[in-house]
């Protein structure tokens, strides 16, 4: 764990707001130098700090290939443990259906049991349990066991509100960024 100076927390705000900033424009946005800014992004960068992701909405609001995504709770048998579930899962293959449909994956804990929080989105509401069950029911008894399910939780999700601390989409979005007049202080970066 590395602690986050002033100088970090800076150019860290500032990245949260537009990621797709130059390091002069962070340089100039901040008053931190230019070569600073260069070497504090890298070292963030190594450590595993800043990382990069892009989020394409493919849900109603966005390109629209997908209905409203649902969130499974697949709660586990007593016994197994989170490391034998995740060593499980990232040891496996996985597949475009995979890839294509899950919005985001956990794992957790629910009155003491092991558990697989997914989210699956699909064009049809209806493929979505299709997915679930074809995929990875199939997958998990594979990988854990025959009886390994002690049950299951299904929830439609339907408006988001916000991803990441600082992202509300319906509140402070705009062109793929932050907006500008959103106060800096309600940016949280640790």
């Amino acid at each position: 764990m590395k602690k986050i100076d002033e100088n970090e927390k800076k150019i860290l705000k500032e990245l949260v707001r537009n990621p797709r900033q130059s390091d002069n424009q962070l340089a100039k946005r901040t008053g931190i130098p230019l070569k600073t800014v260069n070497r504090k992004r890298k070292l963030m960068e190594k450590h595993g700090i800043l990382n990069y992701i892009t989020w394409v909405d493919n849900g109603p609001s966005g390109t629209g290939e997908f209905s409203l995504p649902q969130m499974f709770i697949v709660k586990l048998q007593h016994g197994i443990t989170r490391k034998k579930l995740t060593e499980s899962l990232l040891g496996s293959n996985f597949t475009e259906t995979d890839i294509k449909h899950t919005v985001i994956s956990y794992v957790g804990e629910i009155d003491g049991h092991v558990c697989l929080i997914i989210v699956y989105a699909s064009r049809q509401d209806t493929d979505i349990l299709e997915i679930f069950n074809a995929e990875l029911v199939p997958k998990l008894k594979g990988l854990l066991g025959q009886d390994c399910i002690h049950s299951v939780q299904s929830i439609q999700l339907t408006t988001p509100i916000s991803l990441m601390h600082n992202y509300l989409p319906l509140v402070n979005m705009e062109n793929g960024t932050i907006r500008q007049s959103w106060p800096g202080h309600l940016i949280y970066v640790g």
